[in-house]
């Protein structure tokens, strides 16, 4: 894990990403669940799709791509996140990406993992953010999706995956969350909350967004209770993420965008765990980052449902609620200039 910092700055990127047709779900019925399977470079990614019950052929609705933790599934990740319930309600699209066969097979801690310790995933065409972008346009073709707003999410292990595909694909994603995990290349901060230097970080995100480069709102998600990506990780993507977007915008890491939150607020869930919620804006005052730290929970999905045990935590704030409040702020011509200026 150590070396890892530097076989990611000794990889080479930029292929063409190639058009594989997808497996197509075999029901388009709203309120369900469909399965299909996108082929990329000869791997098989399974996926999950669900249709919110609001959905109309014509009216474009937003996606939000969900990329599962290691030792879960992609069905798991339905379940415990409950995604599907807050689709219905605000009428987006959710999309669950699964390993391919080699992430299954791995053994140990690693089973279901997807490979961000394979430095090729950093950049854009090679690996699973290669696959999983693909999938992305296979749902934008499979449903009536507004390209304006597509956004990604993902928990520990998916975590890593959504860091570097905000990196490799920013035209894809409108905006992005964290949640228990860490940012661009800072797999090392497993455990030990240290990591990649935060300003390497961000540079080499910076380098792999190349001509695609935009600003990327980040929300994170982490708690002073877990063991395997302690707090000081999820503040560190935070941080990558906007000294990332700072380098978008002045070349410089330190500004625009202030490093120091607008505002900090704390809450508690009933009869559960308190949180602090820290917003961070730009110099007009829109909105780029959010962080929300947890206080004593367990690494684990926040909220959520308890029926799929130990991967969840009830007694948090609801992360799937965080997320969609948080995405529904921005489109992709929101995030351009002059917002995200000085």
């Amino acid at each position: 894990m150590r070396s890892f910092a530097k076989i990611v700055v000794a990889a080479i990127a930029l292929v063409l990403l190639p058009c594989v047709a997808a497996a197509a779900p075999s029901d388009l019925g709203n309120g369900k669940t469909t399965h299909g399977v996108t082929n990329f470079k000869g791997d098989r990614f399974p996926y999950l799709l669900y249709t919110p019950t609001s959905y109309r052929a014509g009216q474009a609705a937003p996606l939000v791509v969900m990329a599962h933790g290691c030792q879960t599934t992609a069905a798991q990740e339905e379940q415990i996140t409950r995604f599907d319930k807050l689709a219905d309600r605000y009428g987006f699209v959710v999309l669950y990406p699964e390993v391919d066969p080699i992430g299954k097979a791995t053994p140990g801690p690693f089973a279901n993992c997807w490979k961000f310790l394979d430095p090729a995933v950093y950049f854009r065409g090679f690996g699973d953010t290669a696959a999983i972008a693909q999938m992305t346009h296979e749902m934008m073709r499979l449903r009536d999706i507004d390209r304006q707003r597509v956004y990604m999410v993902g928990v520990s292990g998916g975590g890593l995956i959504t860091s570097a595909s905000a990196a490799a694909y920013p035209d894809l994603y409108t905006a992005v969350g964290i949640v228990e995990s860490a940012g661009y290349a800072d797999g090392p901060c497993f455990t030990n909350g240290v990591g990649t230097p935060v300003q390497a970080s961000a540079q080499l995100a910076y380098e792999a967004e190349g001509s695609y480069a935009r600003v990327v709102p980040i929300f994170v998600i982490g708690s002073t209770g877990d063991l395997a990506f302690p707090a000081p990780c999820e503040k560190k993507a935070l941080q990558q993420g906007l000294r990332t977007d700072n380098l978008v915008i002045s070349g410089s890491q330190d500004g625009p965008i202030s490093l120091s939150a607008a505002s900090s607020r704390g809450g508690r869930v009933r009869k559960g765990r308190g949180y602090t919620v820290s917003t961070f804006r730009d110099p007009n005052g829109c909105l780029i980052g959010e962080q929300t730290i947890i206080d004593g929970m367990p690494h684990a999905w926040p909220g959520g449902s308890s029926h799929v045990g130990g991967y969840s935590d009830p007694t948090a704030p609801d992360g799937a609620t965080i997320a969609w409040k948080f995405f529904r702020h921005f489109t992709l011509r929101g995030t351009a200039m002059p917002c995200a200026t000085a």
